[in-house]
């Protein structure tokens, strides 16, 4: 599908939603990096989405397909059944256990009792699979979940860039959620996950352009390595202003963002936008809450602060691969290898939307970040 017709689906798409405004918010900011807003005010969680790009139009549309995103995730439009676990398992379906997702601590999950389900797609058996509604929609209904969970959750202008993009999030998400739990509560000596510093001279020309950008506004940007056994780039990066203008006056504020990509250089570019978009996200004051670096969990190792070894950008895994189907089989085999058995993908689309919208779920992939009661055995070895 080309550019044109990218524009045409997008404006058709707009007029379906409920949004109120588009706001191009990039002038709040000295960056001068891309961000623009979209208001859903019907939301059910957040009704404001932000979205970030190397130009006007494709942070328009980021911010307009993280609103696609949140809308399409409400409600199915596929078939559903209400059953307990164990009927499902003894009619002789295919069925993902809810305990493998790392289940809070007070869901309201038994096998006993009955929940909504919804069919989902398990990709490395390539066969259907039945998954609680609950892991699937945004906000849960059923109070499988407690907190919103938006993980895995998103949309494209086809359904495999949409699975793409939603399996890649939780690739990042587990790599940070098993960083954020050592800080928290591993101890020096230990082993913990491997976070190597970027030397920032090392980088490609477009993510070397962006932090020349932080550097003119008096602002430091740390880029660290964060690739786990998985050997898919994960890039954290860690925005510094030590004077923001706060509401008691000039304080240090730290923002985070973070990429995935089987190339590096897409991981880091996504990672030092998304860390731009997180600064003007406190600027505009529009998130109901904000991707901040809580002063709590930063230890020894982490500390941005501090002075470390720097590695050089070529160091870092890169995979490129000839089309979309061969990418997403290889993140699968990436998977297998690490004892992670499967990858389901639940259609969330409205056909009135007229865009392919999934929640990708992979069970043994950890959750820490976005949760940090739903630990998983991916950040738990690390204190083993």
């Amino acid at each position: 599908m080309d550019e044109a017709k990218h524009k045409l689906l997008l404006k058709s798409t707009i007029d379906q939603l409920p949004i109120t405004r588009i706001a191009d918010i990039t002038p709040l900011d000295v960056l001068g990096t891309p961000v623009f807003a979209t208001v859903t005010p019907l939301a059910r969680d957040l009704t404001t989405h932000l979205g970030k790009g190397v130009d006007k139009e494709a942070a328009r549309i980021s911010a307009v397909m993280e609103a696609v995103e949140r809308v399409c995730a409400e409600e199915f439009e596929g078939e559903s059944r209400y059953a307990t676990y164990l009927e499902l398992t003894s009619s002789g379906v295919c069925v993902a256990d809810p305990l493998s997702f790392d289940l809070p601590p007070l869901t309201s999950y038994r096998p006993q009792s009955r929940f909504e389900w919804v069919e989902g797609w398990e990709l490395v058996s390539a066969l259907p699979i039945w998954v609680l509604a609950d892991l699937a929609r945004s906000p849960a209904k059923e109070a499988i979940l407690d907190q919103v969970d938006t993980n895995g959750l998103a949309a494209g202008f086809t359904r495999g860039r949409a699975v793409r993009s939603a399996i890649l999030e939780l690739v990042e998400r587990d790599a940070v959620s098993q960083h954020h739990f050592f800080q928290q509560y591993g101890h020096e000596g230990d082993g913990g996950p491997v976070r190597r510093r970027i030397d920032l001279d090392s980088l490609p020309p477009i993510p070397k352009t962006l932090v020349e950008r932080a550097e003119k506004a008096n602002l430091k940007l740390i880029l660290d390595d964060l690739t786990t056994d998985l050997g898919i780039p994960v890039i954290s990066s860690t925005l510094l202003d030590p004077l923001f203008c706060g509401a008691a006056g000039p304080m240090p504020l730290a923002v985070e963002g973070w990429g995935a990509d089987l190339l590096a250089e897409a991981a880091v570019t996504h990672a030092i936008l998304e860390s731009f978009q997180s600064r003007l996200g406190v600027i505009h004051g529009a998130r109901d809450s904000y991707n901040q670096v809580p002063s709590s969990r930063r230890g020894t190792e982490s500390e941005p602060w501090n002075f470390v070894a720097e590695h050089n950008f070529s160091t870092i895994p890169n995979t490129n691969l000839p089309d979309l189907e061969t990418e997403i089989e290889f993140i699968l085999e990436r998977l297998k290898s690490v004892g992670v058995a499967r990858a389901i993908v639940i259609d969330m689309s409205r056909k009135s939307l007229g865009l392919p919208v999934v929640r990708v779920r992979v069970p043994g992939l950890s959750l820490y970040t976005i949760d940090h009661r739903r630990v998983g055995w991916r950040s738990a070895r690390h204190l083993l």
